[in-house]
């Protein structure tokens, strides 16, 4: 730990019940914190899907099945991911795609990865005023027009 002296608390820490007394003292149970690290929630629901909507299951956990990571090898899996950042915890920046942006008209923006994208424009705080009165005056009149049909 380095002789670091880390001010903490284990109240936001799975498996911390507080007390339901006063002046008692609160539970932490290392145990279930230390499921919830190595993946054992996810176990279960993995476990679950399986067994209740199997396709939901292949759907949500594809990359697992491709690796060939069922519930049982997960905490092997984080287990092995732990001591690889332990041996080297320093992080490597990936390498940027060098994607570039153009502007064109009516704020249509294309890539250099040929993806293109629309923004909205913004507008002004009378042209909003104006867009919402327009929008009741075609409500009122809607109703209004379906009123004089009932009445003849």
């Amino acid at each position: 730990d380095g002789g670091l002296h880390i001010p903490h608390t284990n109240k936001k820490f799975p498996g911390f019940k507080a007390s339901e007394e006063k002046g008692a003292e609160a539970e932490y149970d290392a145990d279930a914190h230390k499921e919830k690290i190595f993946g054992g929630s996810v176990k279960d629901y993995m476990e679950m899907l399986a067994e209740e909507d199997p396709t939901k299951y292949e759907a949500h956990f594809s990359k697992y099945i491709a690796g060939d990571i069922d519930g049982e090898k997960l905490e092997d899996m984080y287990t092995e991911a732990h001591s690889k950042i332990r041996e080297d915890p320093e992080h490597e920046l990936a390498e940027k795609k060098g994607i570039t942006h153009t502007k064109g008209e009516d704020n249509q923006f294309t890539s250099s990865d040929g993806t293109e994208h629309v923004r909205s424009k913004k507008i002004t705080l009378e042209q909003r005023r104006a867009k919402v009165a327009a929008k009741i005056a075609a409500a009122q009149a809607k109703l209004l027009a379906a009123d004089e049909d009932e009445d003849e």
